[in-house]
């Protein structure tokens, strides 16, 4: 008789011990579905709040010629603006998700061919592509799965249209000088300017992507003291073209000058002086030129980088720092 009474004693302790670790399971389960499903919603709600989680990751494009290439005459060809702006926004906008710089400059790009294609250095560009640059371009601002992740987008163009025209024996501007800073106008308001800012532009009209053009320094500082108003001219369309679409314009005129001079930093900015006598920029001009970008595209304050303060800032912020795009 004692056997049966061990096991009536034994089924009771199962009875106790079995049902008890299946319903401890599944409340621990459901704590965990439940812990699971609100940090879901804490992920959405900051996704909604937090831009910069909504459209992470994305790109910044440059575009343009050889300036936006980052083309020096040492054959150093990775220490442009571009690869500097992009450094800057890696290290302090991180959290933004920015990993890719899509370069499609083109060494010797003027307006025109940038719209028609046949730069001349087409075959050595940094970006993958064929045809004209403008088209690239449009059609990578334009596909779904980019759209509202490439921003900021930098134009710099014109020079290749324009500086050719300034003879530095004479010091004096060509005959063609007028004909070809129209033709460069109308490249700009017809076709470059209305094709990117339309691409950057959501279906419901919502604004995808922050455009900035850069104007130009004057790289005849030194060896033409009068050239200063060829290059104001030039400048002074550029500010209008791109007035006519509400893009920003990159002060990098004013950023060169740095109230010390234009002629006083032409030499530490670019290689004119060197044996070369390349108006390309140095190492050191490229990060003036970067800094120039970030104050304007509001990433930076305009302090240390000369007359910038008076560079009137984006009336918004950034495009990935706002509420997720319509």
């Amino acid at each position: 008789m004692a056997q049966p009474e061990e096991s009536a004693k034994e089924t009771p302790a199962a009875g106790v011990g079995g049902p008890r670790r299946p319903r401890f399971m599944i409340f621990a389960g459901l704590s965990l579905l439940l812990t699971l499903a609100l940090a879901g919603v804490d992920f959405a709600v900051l996704g909604f709040k937090n831009p910069v989680q909504a459209l992470s990751p994305h790109y910044y494009m440059a575009l343009g010629d050889s300036i936006s290439f980052g083309y020096q005459p040492n054959l150093d060809f990775s220490s442009g603006f571009a690869d500097d702006v992009l450094n800057y926004l890696r290290q302090t906008e991180g959290q933004a998700g920015v990993t890719t710089l899509v370069n499609y400059a083109c060494v010797g790009e003027t307006t025109a061919t940038m719209i028609q294609g046949g730069c001349i250095g087409r075959y050595a560009h940094k970006g993958s592509y064929t045809g004209a640059q403008l088209t690239a371009a449009v059609n990578f601002l334009s596909k779904d799965r980019n759209r509202g992740r490439v921003s900021p987008v930098t134009l710099e163009i014109g020079a290749n249209d324009l500086l050719p025209d300034w003879d530095t024996v004479t010091c004096s501007a060509g005959p063609n000088a007028a004909t070809d800073l129209t033709a460069m106008d109308r490249n700009l308001t017809q076709a470059i300017l209305p094709e990117l800012t339309k691409a950057l532009t959501t279906p419901t009209g919502a604004q995808a992507g922050d455009l900035l053009l850069l104007n130009y320094y004057n790289p005849f500082a030194r060896v033409c003291p009068n050239s200063a108003p060829f290059i104001q001219t030039f400048n002074n369309h550029l500010q209008a073209d791109a007035a006519q679409f509400k893009v920003p314009v990159v002060d990098v005129y004013a950023a060169f000058d740095s109230g010390a001079g234009m002629a006083s930093n032409i030499c530490t900015y670019t290689w004119y002086c060197s044996s070369s006598h390349d108006i390309h920029p140095t190492n050191k001009g490229y990060e003036v030129i970067a800094e120039a970008v970030e104050a304007a595209a509001g990433l930076r304050m305009a302090q240390g980088i000369g007359s910038l303060a008076s560079v009137p800032l984006p009336r918004e912020a950034p495009v990935w720092r706002r509420s997720p795009l319509a």
